[in-house]
This record gives structure tokens, C-alpha cells and sequence, in this order.
């Protein structure tokens, strides 16, 4: 639940609004001194992932070939991962604190109370299983459902790519990237 100020001619008042973010659990936030997260706002970005099926179907399409070996699901790490994208921690030794962070916990299905989730090992040989044959299929899903979406197909599409130069150094990952 959101606190909502409302000034009256004596006192400052809070009144609550409340958001189906958590299902077992209330979503409050509030003015404190404590620094539980501050990636609130992934919340609202994983409600609408809920209603659209995103991250559901994404996990779907991946093969767990770990047979038991992980206590953290595909789905766990998955979502671990995008959403730490999404919350600008694109480096996985991030995910060493993050594990233990409770809106990283309630995005991934959990209680805040709950174990942590993966770290940053577990991460690395999550992603290190997905294949080109797993990312082709999820890229195909992705597309059929975008041109799925029109109600009468557009006569022309047109894709605006970043073409913006990061130059990177050694052998970094993804480093093939150039600005030419």
C-alpha cells in the first residue's frame, strides 16, 4: 500500500491506497529511515510482465538441463536476471547482493522473508546453457506475437536501430559490437 499525504489545517494526514502487487503480502511504501530496496519501481514493471506473460513464457522456452542440480528454478534465475537489467545492474556480481534484496525476491515469486536466490555462480551457468537454437525460438515467439498484435497489417515497418559506438577493451563479453 502507497500512504497518500494529505494536508489538513492542523495535521498532516497519510491516507492509504492499496495495489494488488503481492498476493500474500502487502506492498508497502512509505518515508524511512531503513533502506530496504531501492528498485520499488520494478514492482509495477513485474505486474505488467504478469498480465502480458512475458517472463512466464521467456522461461517456458528454455530447456533446465541442470536435472536438480540448482534449488533455484529457471523462471528464478530468469527473472533475476532481466530484472536486474531492467533496474541498470547489468553486471552479475551485482546479483551477490541482490540475492537478498525483497522486491528482487517478490519478482521472482517469493516471500521477502525467504533463502536468497541464485547467485552470481548459479547466474553464470544459467546463462551459460542457453543456446542459439533456445534464443532463435523465443526471438520467433516474440515476432509472430508482434505481428499477431495489428489489427490490419502496416504497408511499411520501419525498425530504428541504435547505432551508438561502446567501445570495449580485451575479451570482454558481447565485445564483437563495433561503431561501424
Amino acid at each position: 500500500m502507497i500512504q497518500q499525504r494529505v494536508t489538513g489545517k492542523s495535521q498532516t494526514e497519510w491516507n492509504p491506497i492499496s495495489f494488488g502487487f503481492h498476493p500474500r503480502k502487502d506492498v508497502v511504501v512509505e518515508v524511512s529511515d531503513k533502506q530496504l530496496s531501492s528498485d520499488g519501481g520494478l514492482i509495477a514493471i513485474w505486474e505488467f510482465d504478469n498480465q502480458i506473460g512475458f517472463t512466464n513464457r521467456f522461461s517456458k522456452r528454455l530447456c533446465d538441463k541442470r536435472r536438480g542440480k540448482s534449488r533455484h528454478t529457471l523462471h528464478e534465475m530468469l527473472v533475476s536476471r532481466i530484472y536486474g537489467f531492467l533496474g541498470g545492474y547489468t553486471d552479475q556480481n551485482d546479483h551477490q547482493q541482490l540475492r537478498f534484496d525483497p522486491v528482487f525476491k517478490i519478482v521472482a515469486g517469493r516471500d521477502p522473508k525467504d533463502a536468497p536466490l541464485a547467485s552470481q555462480s548459479s547466474l553464470s551457468r544459467f546463462e551459460n546453457q542457453v543456446t542459439i537454437d533456445d534464443l532463435k525460438a523465443i526471438i520467433a515467439e516474440i515476432t509472430r506475437e508482434w505481428a499477431e498484435s495489428f489489427q490490419e497489417q502496416p504497408s511499411r515497418v520501419t525498425l530504428d536501430i541504435d547505432a551508438v559506438d561502446d567501445p570495449v577493451h580485451g575479451q570482454q563479453p558481447l565485445s564483437m559490437f563495433h561503431g561501424f
